[in-house]
């Protein structure tokens, strides 16, 4: 006749690999007769005392995890940390880049700006989706190796505490990034909207492509609340740079082209057309070193 144990048994042992089952059977038949012996001698029923046993050895499929060495978690705690942190690292910086190339790939094709940001956002909330699927799909095949059964976390170091102050940007870097950035863009449509001479060319202001530099400003104040609420390292330091690299290429390309400045302005100024140029590209590409140089000192100060 079949057993209340020999149905836990057979229940344990489905989750036992086949090498196993022989030697974990006899284990726990052992344990379960001795946890019944015991308890007969206090006098309880035979029935009741096997229900006890069983009761508090648990659920035969966590038991059978537990002697397999198989995690009932998805991403364990000597893994765990680790996880985290590159997977914040990828959202912070590689979905804002990917952003700003796509605002930048839409807007080179033509057609309403609010269709080429709508488009935009969505590749980049695809890319967060994958950079979160990927990145978990990963951290759990690698709990599940044999080489991590045993592993346990890392004996942590206070030596490895950042030093407080370098920890994040700081609140004055923070509103200062935002409010530069906020204001110039909020000058440059007032000047341009509400001036006697627009100072944009109107066929670049009316192609939309002028929205590009409220994208990049969007994502350069991404990039400063990253490093405030989350914290800044390498890897932003790195995004941060790219984005300036992009920066420079389209405003270098655009104002070399002579397609930024409306010539009407350049004639009611009675400035050198080219002389402008050469002003804006340096002051372009100087702002954006400064920018990078800024990033990665931020990053270097945290590591001191």
């Amino acid at each position: 006749m079949t057993t209340l144990t020999d149905r836990y048994v057979a229940e344990a042992l489905r989750g036992i690999p086949e090498g196993q089952r022989r030697d974990i059977e006899l284990e726990l038949r052992s344990s379960i007769a001795d946890a019944v012996e015991v308890r007969l001698r206090t006098g309880e029923d035979e029935s009741r005392a096997e229900v006890e046993a069983l009761t508090a050895l648990g659920d035969p499929a966590r038991l059978a995890a537990e002697y397999a060495g198989r995690p009932l978690h998805l991403i364990g705690p000597a893994l765990y940390l680790s996880y985290t942190r590159l997977l914040k690292t990828l959202l912070t910086t590689a979905v804002p880049l990917v952003f700003l190339g796509a605002s930048v790939v839409g807007f080179a094709r033509g057609g309403p700006a609010g269709r080429a940001l709508w488009e935009a956002t969505g590749i980049a909330l695809t890319v967060a989706m994958h950079v979160a699927f990927w990145v978990t799909l990963v951290f759990a095949a690698v709990q599940r190796a044999p080489s991590m059964r045993d592993r346990r976390p890392a004996r942590w170091d206070p030596a490895t505490l950042p030093e407080l102050p370098a920890r994040r940007i700081d609140r004055t870097s923070l509103i200062g990034g935002t409010s530069v950035a906020t204001v110039l863009i909020c000058l440059l449509v007032l000047v341009q909207l509400y001036g006697p001479v627009p100072v944009i060319s109107p066929g670049l202001w009316e192609s939309g492509w002028l929205y590009l530099a409220v994208v990049f400003a969007a994502v350069r104040i991404g990039f400063d609340l990253v490093g405030y609420y989350v914290g800044w390292g390498v890897p932003q330091a790195v995004a941060h740079a790219v984005m300036g690299l992009a920066f420079v290429v389209l405003g270098v390309w655009v104002t070399a082209g002579g397609a930024l400045l409306n010539d009407a302005f350049l004639e009611a100024m009675g400035w050198p057309e080219g002389v402008v140029t050469w002003v804006v590209v340096i002051v372009v590409v100087l702002m954006a070193v400064n920018d990078s140089i800024n990033g990665f000192v931020r990053a270097r100060r945290r590591k001191a």
